[in-house]
């Protein structure tokens, strides 16, 4: 597992949902991964750097150390990237997707920061992307509510605002109907 600390906003959000989740996983007896943390702070930066460029990057370093390392599963929602899930269930891959589009672009970089080429795995259903509410369902309630997902957190709070807030709640509503709750 690699987690990477990026905006000062929501650093401690993040921190103390990774932490708990750890926690959780090995409560649970699930100890067979490795825990690397990394952080940079985008301030620095010239021009305009998305987090998902600065994670690319990051990984890379990580996974360059570890050449045994052919497969990244990459933990993308139909939500959040609709193009890509519709090229997946055209019968395509990664390897065909529009090689300007920024997710295309992470995996270009990880290519070219490690100097290999690997194996790109989504959570897949029905042969497209999963989705969020399919994540969810997936997972026990008491570890996704350790999860932390807000892009403009307030006093410790998620906004319900930004755009993963809206989501998340989407996916909660949605959730909430399919089981009976709402």
């Amino acid at each position: 597992m690699h987690h990477c600390l990026f905006l000062q906003k929501r650093l401690k959000e993040e921190k103390n949902a990774c932490d708990s989740i750890l926690a959780y996983l090995r409560k649970e007896g699930l100890t067979n991964f490795e825990y690397v943390e990394t952080g940079m702070q985008k301030g620095t930066f010239q021009k305009r750097t998305l987090d998902i460029e600065m994670l690319s990057g990051m990984a890379s370093v990580i996974v360059k150390a570890y050449p045994e390392i052919n497969t990244i599963l990459l933990p993308y929602s139909k939500e959040e990237t609709a193009d890509l899930d519709n090229h997946y269930k055209s019968g395509e891959d990664i390897n065909t997707f529009n090689p300007t589009h920024r997710y295309r672009k992470v995996n270009q970089v990880m290519e070219l920061w490690t100097e290999r080429k690997f194996d790109y795995l989504f959570y897949r259903e029905d042969g497209g992307i999963i989705s969020k509410q399919k994540m969810m369902e997936e997972m026990p309630e008491e570890l996704f509510d350790m999860t932390w997902y807000c892009r403009r957190p307030k006093n410790g709070q998620v906004c319900g605002r930004c755009h993963t807030c809206k989501k998340v709640k989407r996916a909660k509503e949605n959730l909430e109907k399919s089981i009976g709750k709402g």
